[in-house]
């Protein structure tokens, strides 16, 4: 009877192993012949940052679907690998891509607690979590789970477990926007690999179970003993020394929780319209790229702070618009929620609330709750009546020295180049991208002005006038294709009589060009725009005044031929990269002769000494530098420009500048190119050689 009932017990024990085996195949096969190869993770790719430097090497930009710089394994330290084993998989190096007894706990548990469907309790090995979301998917269900452990085992039997712990710590998020271990250590310390602390480490390693929670200021106190928690296992494993682990159980973290970048928005996008003609959007912000650009972040924040300083001068000849609003007529108005929202621009700007209406100055309260005067420069804002109650901006001068503001309505910008190599050494397209972001130095096209006459000179040296070649300065009508008239006139509205080229060329007179264009004819003077690349078919007399439209960035490539023997230099943004394409380009070309080059050169001097640029003059005296320049201006004074280059004993900067409305209209009676943008060219060139910076 004994040996009946063992054998019916045996019996009984196999049936259940077999049917148990054969659902264990049954759901090997049913969830594991549609899942990936475990070998595709060895060519796996993750998104990585694409960053821009500057020609030294500092970050300038990124761009980024995930915010992500792949690591070696090799290069992350021991220290690292130690905080995320022991925070998310502690028998990590022992098991086969699953920890059983952890996985039957979080059966046992979410069974208990009816949690599959919502939030099911974790279990999941670093494998796992690899599986999961590389491979599997994230849905929460239990043929997810089964998937999930089907393809860790076989990425075990596949891949090392270094290569998996690498790919696991470059693809894991950990938070504001970092995928990877080193994209973390950037933002969160700003520090590399190797420089990471101990309990730096621990909080980095808290992250990935509760991303949200953890990076949060208000859970101080619950991160905190995560972290200790985490350094407390990094001790009894041996990842950290007794010692190490008391220094850092307490130790307060300090979190940049930022990347410091340059400011150049205007310059990084620039780099992006260059890189995205040859690679799509998509692989720009996918590939990682690196980019070193010929960026000298100190000139750069020079002509920014020029271009800035420049324009703010402009508005306020302009009438007051810069009332905010009214407190007493608005109760809602928060200084703070306005400063947040305040366009950046290097200028130091806030809201205020203005208390008290002095003569000449308000007395007004800023978002902190501390009074301060503020300033209201001469000119067109002390038309305007101020009352106690407004809302206002101002600019920060000194120290606790204010001065009202209000955002420009014009636009404007600067490029500097490097007259000997075409390195673009900065690029400011406009006020301030946060309130237009079009780069109205290399995307728009404007009318010159007489920013053009060097060229219409030069076709004439080039066709065998000389410099001291004399010209009727006197009124001419032109009968246009259209059978129009048209008679232009001089600045002044006078007429100077026999001039010579050289004379007209300084003082930029109209009718001297005028004349000059019909003594040497129009396709020859087009021909000679056309070797410069200004114009593609030829154009009517008109445009000897600036009529025709050019990219400035253009007008800049063309001005270079005169300080290179007549040779014109294409400008250069990129100084390397792993992509070949961004780094070449054309050689210098020459596009007239080195005696007309030299020509050309001395009579831009003289134009800055006693013609049209004469405002700088003695300046250029006190820096103890070279000046070269011409201003320009258009119809009714809808374009400013000034088109010059600042020679030192070390090397020639050629500088563009140029303000004008987004939508060409006049920028006020009298508002020339010599008034507008010649004072952004000096103050650059004052800052440019007093810092040091040539």
């Amino acid at each position: 009877m004994f040996l009946i009932k063992a054998k019916a017990l045996l019996y009984y024990i196999i049936s259940i192993l077999f049917v148990l085996l054969t659902t264990i195949f049954a759901l090997l096969y049913r969830y594991g012949q549609d899942l990936p190869s475990a070998a595709t993770l060895t060519q796996y790719l993750p998104p990585q940052t694409t960053r821009i430097f500057d020609k030294d090497g500092k970050l300038l930009e990124e761009y980024a679907s995930e915010h992500r710089v792949i690591v070696n394994a090799k290069k992350i330290p021991a220290l690292i690998k130690g905080a995320f084993i022991v925070a998310e998989d502690r028998e990590f190096y022992t098991h086969s891509g699953i920890n059983i007894r952890c996985l039957i706990r979080a059966i046992l548990d979410n069974t208990a607690r009816n949690n599959w469907e919502t939030r099911p309790t974790g279990g999941s090995t670093i494998t796992q979590q690899l599986a999961k979301n590389l491979l599997v998917g994230n849905s929460r269900t239990i043929s997810r789970k089964i998937r999930e452990a089907i393809m860790a085992v076989r990425i075990e039997s596949t891949i090392p477990k270094d290569t998996i712990l690498e790919i696991y710590l470059n693809q894991l998020y950990l938070g504001k926007g970092c995928y990877g271990i080193l994209e973390a250590c950037n933002y969160y310390f700003g520090k590399s690999l190797e420089n990471i602390e101990p309990n730096e480490a621990a909080f980095l390693a808290s992250i990935p179970s509760a991303p949200m929670v953890y990076i949060n200021k208000k859970n101080s106190l619950r991160l905190l003993r995560k972290r200790q928690k985490i350094l407390n296992q990094m001790y009894e494993m041996g990842y950290i020394d007794y010692n190490t682990f008391i220094h850092n159980f307490n130790k307060k973290l300090k979190l940049k929780n930022k990347k410091e970048k340059l400011y150049a928005p205007y310059f990084a996008e620039e780099i992006f319209r260059i890189a995205t003609k040859f690679i799509s959007r998509d692989d720009f912000f996918r590939n990682g790229y690196q980019i070193t650009t010929t960026l000298d972040r100190h000139i750069q924040t020079l002509a920014q702070k020029a271009l800035e300083d420049g324009i703010i001068e402009y508005t306020k000849q302009t009438k007051w618009h810069g009332t905010i609003g009214n407190i007493k007529e608005n109760k809602e108005i928060n200084l703070a929620q306005i400063n947040s929202k305040l366009p950046v621009t290097l200028n130091k700007i806030k809201s205020c609330l203005v208390k008290f209406v002095k003569k000449k100055h308000l007395i007004c309260q800023d978002a902190d709750g501390k009074l301060i005067n503020v300033e209201i420069p001469d000119g067109r804002y002390k038309e305007h009546k101020h009352k106690p109650g407004d809302v206002i901006l101002c600019r920060k001068l000194d120290t606790d020295i204010y001065e009202i503001y209000q955002y420009p309505k014009v636009t404007g910008g600067i490029i500097v180049m490097d007259a000997n190599n075409g390195d673009i050494l900065a690029l400011v397209g406009g006020y301030s991208p946060d309130i237009c972001a079009f780069n109205c130095m290399t995307q728009a096209k404007r009318q010159p002005g007489s920013t053009i006459k060097p060229f219409v000179y030069v076709s004439a040296l080039e066709n065998g006038k000389d410099e001291c070649a004399i010209v009727d300065d006197k009124l001419v009508t032109i009968t246009l294709k259209s059978g129009a008239k048209y008679t232009p006139h001089n600045y002044d509205g006078k007429e100077h009589g026999k001039t010579s080229l050289r004379d007209g060329l300084i003082y930029s007179r109209n009718l001297t060009t005028v004349n000059l264009a019909l003594d040497i004819g129009m396709d020859n003077i087009s021909n000679t725009l056309k070797s410069f690349g200004l114009i593609k078919r030829n154009v009517p007399i008109s445009a000897v005044l600036g009529s025709i439209e050019i990219c400035p960035l253009q007008l800049l490539k063309a001005f270079s031929a005169f300080f290179n023997k007549g040779k014109m230099i294409n400008p250069r943004f990129i100084k390397q990269a792993n992509l070949k394409w961004l780094v070449s380009r054309e050689p210098p070309r020459q596009v007239i002769s080195e005696q007309t080059a030299e020509t050309m050169k001395n009579i831009l001097h003289d134009a800055v000494i006693i013609g049209t640029g004469h405002r700088i003059a003695t300046l250029e005296q006190q820096l103890n530098v070279k000046f070269y320049g011409k201003t320009g201006t258009t119809n009714n004074f809808k374009d400013a420009w000034f088109l010059g280059a600042i020679e030192t004993t070390s090397k020639t900067l050629l500088v563009c500048t140029f303000v004008g409305y987004a939508f060409p209209k006049s920028l006020g009676e009298h508002m020339s190119g010599a008034k507008v943008a010649l004072p952004i060219f000096a103050n650059f060139a004052k800052s440019l050689i007093r810092n040091g910076c040539s």
